[in-house]
């Protein structure tokens, strides 16, 4: 039923045929955001869009929050907390690797680079779907995917080719050596990092929004309570009880005070962060040891990372600052990068 070509389609949508065919299951998309989902033993109709719910009385629901989400993200959540995959398919024998690895490294004009050894290694990609709870007077949760590469502890970019549909297997292609490679704690470490900014964002956007709201709200609760002022002044002009008057505006001062603070401390946002499920793709990288050449003299050696799902060489660490670049320098202490050739150049004078 499922079908083999399909326009993009939302995190939310991807997530639940992801998880229909992960229970070998089945679902048809009737029309645009609305599915029949067969999950043994239930057949369900859910709707992603809330106007189509008139057309589809039916079909439930599915956003983030709803009952029919919750239980399916329980359900995913404690089937598939971990797992582990090995990422197939890949070409491991790129052509003119060499020529593509001296276009990618900027060096000195008299500086060359040789690959002296190619070795094909599994490189551990660690993937952490984070929850991310926005709550004050409503509900609302984000899903947080980052992955971090752990040979270098750096955030994967393109999660969408590493999870590319029919390229995960339980099983390698070929047996390969891992790779050296972080703690997966520290990847997780990594990972939170990388998502705090986001989560802040997010936090910010909602308080922004909710914060207005609020204030519209005061203001219609503060003109309620003016009317009341004005009521109170009327009838003391009128019994001229100007005691009576005073203590009456006391107790409607009071009671804005009160209800104001009530509906501040009620849209105060607070936010939580949980780890939902983890994991761990490895990720065949060919490993190059490359020596590098100044005026036909050995300045030293560098290990360099050839993705072949990128097709593309990644950045290398400095040995100064740790930091990735493109852009090697040669001084006297050896290879580093452009900024740290330049501060140690500084240094000497």
């Amino acid at each position: 039923m499922a079908r083999l070509f399909q326009e993009s389609v939302s995190p939310l949508e991807q997530f639940v045929r992801d998880y229909v065919e992960a229970r070998k299951g089945a679902w048809d998309e009737i029309e645009p955001q609305v599915y029949d989902l067969l999950i043994e033993p239930d057949m369900i109709q859910v709707a992603f869009d809330p106007e189509a719910l008139p057309e589809h009385p039916n079909a439930q629901l599915a956003s983030l929050g709803s009952p029919l989400l919750d239980r399916l993200l329980g359900d995913a959540a404690e089937r598939w907390s971990s797992s582990r995959f090995y990422r197939i398919g890949l070409n491991l024998q790129p052509y003119g690797l060499e020529s593509r690895l001296r276009r990618a490294i900027s060096l000195p004009p008299a500086a060359s680079l040789a690959i002296e050894k190619v070795r094909a290694m599994n490189c551990p990609q660690a993937l952490f779907w984070f929850k991310a709870t926005f709550a004050s007077d409503q509900k609302e949760e984000e899903i947080l995917p980052i992955g971090i590469d752990l040979h270098y502890l750096r955030e994967v970019r393109h999660l969408e080719f590493l999870l590319a549909s029919n390229r995960l297997s339980e099983e390698p292609e070929a047996q390969l050596p891992e790779a050296p490679h972080g703690s997966l704690s520290a990847g997780y470490r990594a990972a939170r990092r990388q998502a705090a900014p986001t989560v802040a964002s997010l936090a910010n956007a909602r308080r922004r929004e909710w914060t207005s709201r609020v204030e519209k709200q005061i203001a219609r609760m503060s003109a309620y309570y003016a009317q009341l002022h004005r009521e109170a002044d009327e009838q003391a002009a009128r019994t001229e009880d100007w005691a009576r008057a005073a203590a009456r505006r006391e107790a409607i001062d009071r009671e804005e005070r009160l209800r104001i603070a009530e509906l501040r401390q009620k849209s105060a946002i607070h936010v939580r962060v949980k780890l939902a499920s983890v994991m761990v793709v490895q990720q065949p990288k060919l490993l190059l040891s490359t020596a590098v050449f100044d005026k036909n003299r050995r300045v030293g050696r560098w290990e360099i990372l050839w993705d072949p799902l990128s097709e593309a060489v990644e950045a290398v660490p400095c040995p100064a600052c740790g930091q990735p670049t493109f852009d090697l320098r040669i001084d006297r202490n050896g290879l580093r990068c452009a900024n740290c050739a330049g501060h140690f150049a500084r240094k000497d004078k």
